[in-house]
């Protein structure tokens, strides 16, 4: 393995365990290009939200190895979320725009993968320890 290699894997590997480096450094590296606070943190907020599946999905699989793989979940999630904002949206708007369902349901999903990332980092310290 090259050295490029070894330290690309590295680095992916520590944005799984810690999907929330991503944020600073995502922004750091838009506002440095671009000098547009808003557009860095949208691109901040959007791979750390790429992050937080990739790390939800990785301790998933580790916590629980034999369980059904997590993707699933995901995309169960993805579906359900567009369905109910679609559902909300025709309600109360009486027409639907995907544009706003699909922006409302990957927002959604930042917040619940942030929470579902540190409830499976914490189960994951409690099962290392052998407390429960």
């Amino acid at each position: 393995m090259t050295m490029l290699a070894n330290v690309w894997s590295y680095f992916w590997g520590t944005l799984t365990v810690v999907p929330f480096l991503g944020f600073p450094l995502a922004f750091l590296i838009v506002y440095g290009w671009k000098r547009d606070k808003r557009l860095a943190g949208r691109w901040a907020v959007n791979i750390t939200n790429f992050l937080l599946i990739r790390s939800v999905v990785a301790a998933y699989g580790v916590i629980w190895p034999q369980a059904l793989s997590a993707w699933w979940w995901v995309v169960c999630f993805f579906l359900v979320t567009i369905t109910l904002l679609g559902w909300v949206q025709v309600k109360f708007k009486g027409k639907l725009s995907l544009k706003k369902v699909g922006f409302s349901a990957w927002r959604l999903s930042f917040l619940w993968f942030g929470i579902v990332y540190i409830v499976l980092f914490t189960t994951g310290i409690v099962k290392t320890m052998g407390v429960v």
